[in-house]
């Protein structure tokens, strides 16, 4: 399931949730499914399976045309280590498990292990033991259903009290029913501001940019590496961001300073690295 607001794929589990009976046209409005094509063996009965596959894949693509809900999945191609490491940790930090290597002059080998494909991807530990306390920094207009509520996706960030400014950790799309979002815009209401906010720093635009006020509590699934948020990025390391982010509550009490800090994700991160076991190339998970 795709989320379109935020750009983020949702958990499995509300994926499942389409298969009840009742309600399935609203749910399919608010959770659209979208599937990725990125192969193709048979065409009009010719065998492809002996072509490179980057014509294989531009065939695929081909045959799609311009629906919403069949797409071709993204590609980059590249010869660079550090390219496909940026791909990985961005795959991962939207809701994806990692990325698959292929060469391009690969034919297709059903069953076959080999280095034509490489899947790359790193465990999860299921759910962070603890919330986190993010403040919003920026929306995205929203579409369709969410177009009355005016916010459809939120921009979060963390504080970082060592230089005094807020990065960003997530994009939030899920957690309020609907009457929570039109209690969000009202809550919006005033701290809407024509430009980023000299203590906000963000390599991502939303709309609209807020003036960081408002407190949220979110649960995810784990905090992933990232080269699109800010929040504890400095020099060639990645920021950190949030796996499956959801709103669980608004945090009225605190103010933007008092929210989750840089610091603590960073221990959260080291902790939860300590917990999951790494997974090699071949899926076999190595021993800690």
């Amino acid at each position: 399931a795709y989320n379109p607001e935020s750009e983020e794929y949702v958990p499995f589990q509300e994926t499942s949730a389409r298969r009840r009976k009742e309600g399935i046209q609203e749910f399919a409005e608010r959770v659209p499914m979208r599937a990725f094509v990125f192969d193709v063996m048979f065409r009009d009965g010719t065998d492809l399976t002996a072509m490179p596959y980057s014509q294989r894949f531009e065939i695929a693509s081909e045959l799609i045309g311009g629906s919403e809900t069949l797409v071709p999945a993204p590609l980059t191609r590249t010869d660079s280590a550090e390219v496909l490491t940026r791909e990985l940790l961005d795959n991962i930090s939207r809701g994806l498990e990692g990325v698959v290597a292929k060469r391009l002059d690969s034919p297709y080998q059903a069953g076959a292990r080999n280095f034509n494909w490489v899947k790359l991807k790193r465990n999860t530990s299921g759910q962070l033991n603890d919330t986190i306390d993010v403040v919003l920094l920026g929306y995205y207009q929203g579409k369709g259903k969410r177009a009355e509520f005016g916010a459809g996706a939120l921009l979060a960030g963390v504080y970082d009290a060592d230089k005094d400014e807020f990065g960003t950790i997530s994009k939030l799309g899920t957690g309020l029913s609907d009457e929570g979002w039109r209690d969000l815009h009202k809550r919006l209401a005033g701290l809407e501001v024509a430009e980023k906010p000299a203590r906000v720093t963000s390599i991502l635009v939303p709309d609209v940019w807020l003036e960081p006020s408002i407190v949220v509590e979110v649960l995810a699934d784990e905090i992933t590496p990232s080269p699109r948020h800010t929040a504890g990025m400095t020099g060639d390391r990645p920021g950190f961001a949030l796996r499956f982010p959801r709103i669980v509550s608004f945090r009225t009490e605190k103010k933007p300073e008092d929210a989750t800090s840089v610091r603590e994700v960073r221990e959260m991160f080291e902790q939860q690295r300590q917990r999951t076991p790494a997974t090699r190339s071949d899926g076999q998970e190595d021993a800690k």
